[in-house]
Order: structure tokens, then C-alpha cells, then sequence
């Protein structure tokens, strides 16, 4: 390459492609990791008071949702409330 502003211009659009490209994966991850704690949310409540559901990964991190034992007879007792 006898033009140095060509090389340079390679050099950062590789460089910003390398950025993009992990910027794409870091919101992949945190993405998957939302659908995962909304997925563990869900199945925590359709289950009885006092279930506890742990996500564990193979990689040593683990996520923990512990349904409150009263929480079913809160909401009977607000939506009671409102139904006047």
C-alpha cells in the first residue's frame, strides 16, 4: 500500500468493526441474562407460597427467587379491596 491515509483508514475501520462486533455480543449476553431472570420470575409464580427456584450456570454464577409464604393472600386481600 504506497498510501498511508489508506492504510490508516483500514486500520480504524478494522478496529471499529472489532468494537461493534463486541458491543453485538455484550448486549446478546445481557439480553439472554434478562430472559433468563424473567423466565425464573414467571415460574416462581405459578408455584405454591414458600417455593425457592435457584438458576445455576456452568460457569459458578446462580440466580435465587423465594416466593414470600403470605404473598398470595396480599393480593386476594387488595384485589377484595378494589372490587367494591
Amino acid at each position: 500500500m504506497d498510501n498511508p491515509w489508506l492504510t490508516v483508514a483500514t486500520v480504524v475501520t478494522v478496529g471499529v468493526l472489532r468494537l461493534m462486533g463486541d458491543v453485538i455480543r455484550w448486549l446478546a449476553a445481557r439480553s439472554g441474562e434478562r430472559l433468563r431472570a424473567r423466565t425464573l420470575a414467571e415460574l416462581v409464580n405459578r408455584t405454591e407460597p414458600g417455593t425457592v427456584l435457584t438458576d445455576r450456570r456452568p460457569d459458578g454464577a446462580a440466580l435465587t427467587i423465594r416466593r414470600r409464604p403470605e404473598e398470595r393472600e396480599e393480593r386476594g386481600e387488595r384485589d377484595g379491596g378494589r372490587s367494591e
